[in-house]
Order: C-alpha cells, then sequence, then structure tokens
C-alpha cells in the first residue's frame, strides 16, 4: 500500500473554511455538528476524501480539533434546547395522560356502580308495586305512556289521542 498523499490545498483551504464556520456556529450547508460527515457537507467535498484518501491527513487533524473544542455550535446548543423542553413538555403531558386515565377509570367503576344499584332501586320498587298491586287486588296498566296532544300554546291536551281510522 502507498504512503498517504499531501491533500490539495484548494481541498485545504475549502476544509479549514468549513471547519471554522462550524465551530464559530454560523453553517451555510450543513446542521452544524463537530462531525466529520457535516465537515464534508459544509465544505461541499466528498466525505470519502477525508474518510478514505486522507484520513491521516484531514480526517484525524479535524476530529482532534472538533473533540478539543469541547463545545457544540450555536444550531447545536438551539437544538438540544428545544429538545430538553419538549422532552419536559412530553412528561408533563404523559403525567396528565395518566392522571386523566386513573379518573376515568375511577368515573367507569362509580358508573357501573350507581347503574347496579339503580337497576336493584327498579326492581325493588317493581317488586314493592307488584306486592301492592296483588294485596289490593289490582291490576297494573300497560307500561306504555299514553300520548297526549299539544294545543297551539304548547300545554298538553288532558285527553289521549284516539287512534285514526282508515276509510
Amino acid at each position: 500500500m502507498s504512503p498517504e498523499l499531501d491533500p490539495p490545498q484548494e481541498l485545504c483551504v475549502k476544509l479549514r473554511t468549513a471547519a471554522d464556520r462550524l465551530l464559530a456556529g454560523t453553517p451555510l450547508h450543513s446542521s452544524g455538528k463537530l462531525t466529520i460527515l457535516d465537515l464534508a457537507e459544509e465544505a461541499q467535498v466528498k466525505r470519502w476524501l477525508l474518510t478514505h484518501k486522507y484520513p491521516n491527513k484531514l480526517m484525524a487533524k479535524y476530529q482532534a480539533e472538533f473533540k478539543a473544542a469541547r463545545h457544540k455550535s450555536e444550531p447545536v446548543k438551539k437544538a438540544e434546547a428545544e429538545l430538553d423542553k419538549l422532552r419536559e413538555e412530553l412528561a408533563r403531558v404523559r403525567k396528565d395522560k395518566r392522571q386523566l386515565t386513573e379518573l376515568v377509570g375511577i368515573y367507569a367503576v362509580m358508573i357501573e356502580q350507581l347503574a347496579r344499584e339503580r337497576a336493584s332501586a327498579i326492581a325493588e320498587r317493581d317488586e314493592a308495586i307488584a306486592a301492592r298491586d296483588a294485596a289490593l287486588g289490582v291490576t297494573a296498566l300497560s307500561a306504555a305512556p299514553q300520548q297526549r296532544r299539544e294545543t297551539p300554546t304548547g300545554q298538553r291536551s288532558p285527553r289521549p289521542l284516539a287512534p285514526k281510522r282508515s276509510r
């Protein structure tokens, strides 16, 4: 395998300018992360030039520089701050959802209990009415309500409607 050649001066200038923009937090062509991929994108050169053709002379140099910088560019800082804010919001919304889900479960149990109590009360009432009617010797009328006609003033007529006869 032949030794690694020196990179062209034009490539070095492009990469230096792009690295300076990334370190300053003012990327023009990339997301602003301090990575070799974003450096190549920012310099508008092929990534393989850094990773395969000049890995020791260029890639290692910029990786070390980015690592030494130990700070994140402004776009990345802003994105991470927004991400943290969204994570907090998500945690709050999930907590609210859990509380509401518990509340809905409690309400469902209460509604079920009330429905059982109502059905039981109706059954007891019907039994009491049936027992009373049997004791008095009375026959109950049908449970269907009688239809009443409304007057023009909106009041109900005291007498039920007679069924219409067909001619």
